[in-house]
């Protein structure tokens, strides 16, 4: 029988998880662990590179975002499931990576660029909202705020999390390529250097679909425009129902523009839910361009359709936030796996850089 191949990947605790969450990495990753040897990583500590100030709610965070992914689907029988500061490897090969990455890469790094940028004008902001009188200190303060070690090195630790566990294959978007790329770059130079310890990780595009929030923006936290994965009947209806939708369809009997284009750039968010739940959603694109279906009657439609997988998800929800002891065994137990492996990528490593005889 022949071994399958390891994929890693992660994701911040964040808390509580929305349908983008969902439908763009959970949902990929529990078809990935019926095909190979997965581990799925909480990276609290890539928390800290941007929110090292903010910590009073990190261990919230974490249970909100374990619990959603169990509800979800996620299964520990079927994949390893752990939290990154429980496995210290991942600080030590990330520090011994970060010997051999050039300063100039990290620099480059046109995501840290783009994210420094847009968290300056973030803090900004929530310092004008509490009354801040001199913009440029604030964003002065905060640019050094951020202008740290950890962020800027963030993919030192992201190369060691894929390469502790010998990642040969990592789920990501096409957005996300240049990340991989990276850490390939660090691999390679690792093993020019040290000989052939760690393999090249490469992508598995994943095909996610396009997921709209409330207002047809993307679906985001910091939007206030996300749709929680376990909304309760009284909150899904309230969002549904505020949901963007065609603003020239003023009457029903108005032809609709349900898919993002000239006439409605953003497209229809319900008709976009719509896609992901409900097997006649071609039907339903018919109906609306046709004037043969008003706003409210398909959010109400819509409504209908989601009662079931939303209410099955709570149920499940609840079910392992009862039992909390069940939660904590899952992540020690997922420790536990993932140390067994990363002690021994570490004897490798060590050995190859010749800190051990």
């Amino acid at each position: 029988m022949s071994r399958r191949a390891v994929v890693l990947s992660g994701s911040r605790p964040t808390g509580r998880q929305h349908l983008g969450n969902y439908w763009g990495v959970v949902r990929n990753w529990i078809g990935l662990s019926e095909q190979y040897d997965c581990y799925y990583c909480l990276a609290d500590w890539h928390m800290l590179t941007t929110g090292y100030e903010e910590v009073s709610a990190l261990q919230r965070n974490i249970l909100d975002t374990i619990l959603d992914w169990l509800a979800a689907g996620l299964d520990p029988e079927k994949c390893v499931i752990f939290k990154q500061s429980d496995v210290p490897e991942h600080a030590e090969l990330a520090l011994l990576l970060g010997m051999v990455t050039p300063l100039s890469w990290l620099e480059n790094n046109p995501t840290w660029k783009e994210q420094l940028q847009e968290l300056a004008k973030t803090k900004l902001s929530k310092l004008q909202e509490q009354g801040a009188r001199e913009e440029r200190t604030a964003t002065a303060a905060q640019q050094h705020e951020l202008r740290t070690f950890g962020f800027l090195g963030y993919p030192v630790l992201q190369a060691a999390d894929i390469l502790l566990y010998r990642g040969e294959k990592v789920p990501v978007g096409q957005d996300q390529l240049p990340h991989l790329e990276l850490s390939r770059e660090i691999a390679r130079k690792f093993n020019s250097i040290f000989g052939q310890v760690f393999p090249e990780p490469l992508p598995i595009l994943s095909e996610t679909p396009r997921l709209p929030g409330t207002d047809g923006r993307k679906m985001s936290k910091s939007y206030g425009n996300a749709v929680d994965i376990d909304e309760t009947s009284e909150s899904l209806q309230a969002k549904v129902m505020s949901m963007y939708t065609d603003p020239k369809k003023i009457k029903a009997t108005t032809p609709g523009h349900p898919d993002p284009g000239p006439e409605n750039p953003p497209g229809c968010v319900v008709y976009a839910l719509h896609k992901l739940y409900n097997p006649q959603w071609a039907e339903v694109g018919a109906k609306c361009r046709a004037g043969e279906l008003g706003c409210v009657q398909d959010k109400k439609d819509l409504l209908g359709i989601l009662d079931k997988p939303f209410s099955e998800f709570r149920q499940r929800r609840q079910t392992y936030a009862s039992d909390p002891r069940r939660v904590e065994k899952i992540l020690e137990d997922g420790a536990k796996k993932a140390r067994a492996v990363a002690v021994e990528t570490m004897k490798e490593v060590r050995r190859a850089m010749r800190l051990k005889a």
